[in-house]
């Protein structure tokens, strides 16, 4: 078992439960999923159900108990602990990678929403798309090299401006629609196959997909554990906050969208948009809709801050392990793995000229979504065979948040019920999508992209050089300061601990 350092338990965090609620809940909460949401009708109340009890509480309920267990940078930790420094690795590459596919899908609702301040027919220009797109992430990355402080200090701005002010004014518009008896959208008619997904189920699996994706990355808030204060009583408060926030907000959001408009005028991608033009121009407001474009896009671009920084800190966490070149083990005087950053806006800008190759818009959209699903799907089957693991191979471990039910029943259930939901996920996302994807090689071209992606981390330990371990502090900026940094902001234990070799087992 692994001793803590005097400075794990320390109570030197600067982040509260409230700052910690928002970055968490910046990372999965947005008006992008509302209208393939609404895209459901009345089923999005099932798949809403099944995706927070059967994937959202698993997720919360296993990281706020591994975080507190274990309050370093997140999975590479955790899985390190259970299964070896190979599948630490692997479990933090799967998460980082697949930012790269998901963040750029992201971007793209970003500039779908800029068209609307503008142009909507800019939606569909591809080259305005890539635009927005390097422009957008370009800024998070040198905004996120300012450290913590700084992300989560635009994650709040972005989330509060971006995503709840116009989702309150979208759920408060439409009860007021309804209340003043204008035209219904959403059948209201209670049936069976109105209500679960009996008519169409290939489709109806590849749109619950949207739900996960959605609230994927909870997870990720642990990378900030040692930052927080008090974390083994505020991290699970903030992290279920969050949980219960986003939950409630998309849902009525997405019930929002399917009162307003017709399903078959519906746009997948900038649909939160059209549906508050709709709304505003209910009552001769269209002035407004410029406006809550933009507000729409600054919160999908604070996502994308929250996401820059937050997986790149797992894999950096996995390179002062020793399991990356020097120069990828960098930090400047905040604390933020520079270089990694930006080989990671490299690689992102790489990722987006998708957009530039794919004939459609929308295709390239259902892409990138589907290659990051898939990678992360198969991150999170690794966490939970971990959380399982730990139980027996250290249970001694204090705990100072235990998933309720026993001493392992209360795990297996909720783990196993997470495990079940994210392979049921896997497997849906082999599934065509649709929009002029070819289904003859769609399915063997995302297990290849899966397997290479598990491969290269694995080739990356087995090719590693010992002088990679014995870097900690001879990099660290201004020696004395840097190591400060990053044991307070970065959260790394920079002193030798049991595993030997900064952490590797």
């Amino acid at each position: 078992m692994p001793t803590q350092t005097p400075s794990q338990n320390a109570n030197t965090g600067h982040l509260g439960v409230v700052m910690l609620t928002l970055m968490t809940a910046a990372l999965f909460l947005t008006l992008r999923n509302m209208p393939m949401m609404a895209e459901t009708g009345l089923q999005m109340v099932f798949f809403n159900a099944v995706t927070v009890f059967a994937f959202l509480v698993p997720i919360a309920l296993i990281s706020a108990e591994l975080a507190t267990a274990w309050p370093r940078n997140g999975v590479f930790h955790w899985v390190e602990e259970a299964f070896g420094t190979p599948w630490g690795l692997t479990a933090a590459w799967l998460q980082w990678v697949q930012s790269l596919f998901g963040i750029t899908s992201i971007l793209s609702y970003v500039a779908a929403s800029l068209a609307y301040a503008f142009d909507p027919k800019l939606a569909n220009e591809r080259y305005f798309i890539v635009a927005v797109i390097l422009a957008v992430y370009w800024s998070a990355t040198l905004a996120n090299l300012r450290g913590t402080r700084a992300s989560g200090l635009i994650s709040s701005v972005c989330l509060g401006a971006g995503v709840l002010l116009p989702s309150l004014v979208l759920i408060a518009l439409a009860g007021l629609y309804l209340a003043q008896g204008h035209p219904l959208h959403l059948d209201l008619t209670l049936s069976a196959g109105n209500w679960l997904p009996l008519a169409h189920p290939q489709q109806s699996l590849v749109l619950f997909l949207s739900f996960i994706f959605g609230v994927v990355g909870i997870e990720v808030s642990a990378s900030h554990a040692r930052e927080v204060r008090d974390v083994r009583r505020n991290y699970p408060i903030a992290v279920f906050a969050a949980a219960v926030l986003g939950f409630v907000v998309t849902l009525l959001g997405g019930l929002a969208v399917a009162v307003v408009v017709p399903r078959a005028q519906l746009d997948l991608v900038s649909g939160s948009v059209q549906a508050l033009q709709a709304l505003f121009d209910t009552w001769h407001l269209g002035a407004l809709v410029p406006i809550a474009a933009l507000l729409v896009a600054l919160g999908a671009a604070g996502q994308v801050s929250t996401w820059v920084v937050g997986p790149v800190k797992g894999l950096w966490a996995a390179g002062r392990a020793g399991n990356l070149p020097p120069a990828l083990q960098e930090v400047n005087g905040q604390g933020v793995p520079r270089n990694l950053l930006i080989v990671q806006a490299l690689a992102m800008s790489a990722v987006a000229l998708v957009f530039l190759v794919v004939p459609s818009v929308d295709t390239a959209f259902l892409l990138l979504t589907s290659a990051a699903v898939i990678l992360y799907a198969a991150m999170y089957l690794i966490l939970f065979a971990a959380a399982i693991r730990l139980r027996y191979a250290e249970p001694d471990t204090p705990r100072p948040y235990r998933v309720p039910g026993g001493r392992t029943w209360g795990l297996w259930l909720v783990a196993g019920t997470g495990f079940a939901t994210t392979l049921a996920c896997l497997f849906i996302s082999l599934l065509p999508p649709g929009g002029g994807v070819a289904e003859g090689v769609y399915a063997p071209a995302m297990l290849g992209t899966l397997a290479l992606m598990i491969v290269l981390p694995l080739l990356l330990y087995r090719w590693r050089r010992p002088a990679w371990a014995n870097v900690i502090g001879a990099l660290s900026p201004a020696h004395g300061r840097g190591n400060h940094a990053m044991s307070s902001d970065s959260g790394i234990n920079t002193s030798p601990d049991t595993h030997g070799n900064g952490g590797g087992k």
